[in-house]
């Protein structure tokens, strides 16, 4: 009973808000022609994303060199994924030239996928392989030419436990074409305070990582596979879990 009256609070407080705030965005986005995102729309996002996870009753620790955060690039930051909380935790910790990769399919959402699309989001095409990789295409380039930070879970979509599952090959195609470093970013204890099983969220601290970055260099000579690979060991190396076996195929056959 405790927990559906938490969930109740939580979701009606979050989707008032989202609502009040996506009007907000939609009127700013009308005065200021989509102009000034670094000083506007950015800061709009990612006030966004910390009011969720202050009604989320939650907290983030940064962990490691996260100057990252700071500077404007083309970078892919690579996180995994496996908590409700990611989005809310990603729009929060919005780099000032930043933006995230979201499903196409997000815009369908009241609300928040309003205001992800007016945001100027990423959204990537997954209906088939052919509109994948061309969307894919067109990221890199908007990567590379407007110098952007984007946010990326490699894995797809959210898994069930701490353990990393497969991951896509579209985060490593988007950095090949962009000339960009990937910077890999772990998102610790967001699964153990709100689950995909769950529909509420208990609270807690989730801990902020960042690893060695992987420079476009090295994932150019090395190539996009190899470096997938070993970056979901990396992820389960730092999270202290087991890695299991790769699905015969599957890294290669998919593509974002």
């Amino acid at each position: 009973m405790k927990g559906l009256i938490r969930g109740t609070i939580q979701h009606s407080l979050a989707w008032c808000f989202s609502a009040v705030f996506t009007v907000a965005v939609v009127l700013v986005m009308l005065l200021t022609g989509g102009k000034f995102p670094e000083r506007i729309t950015r800061p709009m996002v990612r006030f966004w994303g910390q009011t969720m996870l202050r009604i989320s009753g939650v907290k983030l620790v940064f962990e490691g060199d996260c100057s990252a955060l700071e500077q404007k690039a083309p970078r892919v930051f690579t996180f995994n994924h496996a908590s409700t909380l990611d989005v809310f935790i990603i729009t929060a910790i919005m780099t000032p030239a930043g933006t995230a990769v979201v499903k196409k399919s997000i815009i369908y959402i009241p609300f928040i996928g309003w205001s992800a699309y007016l945001a100027g989001l990423v959204l990537l095409d997954r209906s088939n392989r052919e509109r994948a990789t061309a969307s894919l295409e067109k990221a890199g380039k908007r990567i590379r030419d407007s110098s952007l930070s984007v946010f990326i879970a490699p894995e797809g979509t959210r898994t069930s436990s701490r353990v990393p599952s497969e991951f896509k090959m579209g985060a490593f195609r988007m950095a090949e074409v962009a000339g960009a470093d990937i910077v890999p970013v772990v998102i610790d204890g967001a699964a153990e305070i709100w689950s995909r099983d769950k529909l509420y969220c208990k609270g807690g601290t989730v801990k902020i990582r960042f690893l060695e970055p992987i420079t476009h260099a090295d994932l150019m000579e090395r190539g996009a596979r190899a470096v997938a690979e070993d970056l979901r060991g990396r992820y389960a190396e730092d999270l202290g879990v087991k890695m299991p076996p790769l699905t015969t195929g599957e890294m290669v056959t998919e593509t974002a």
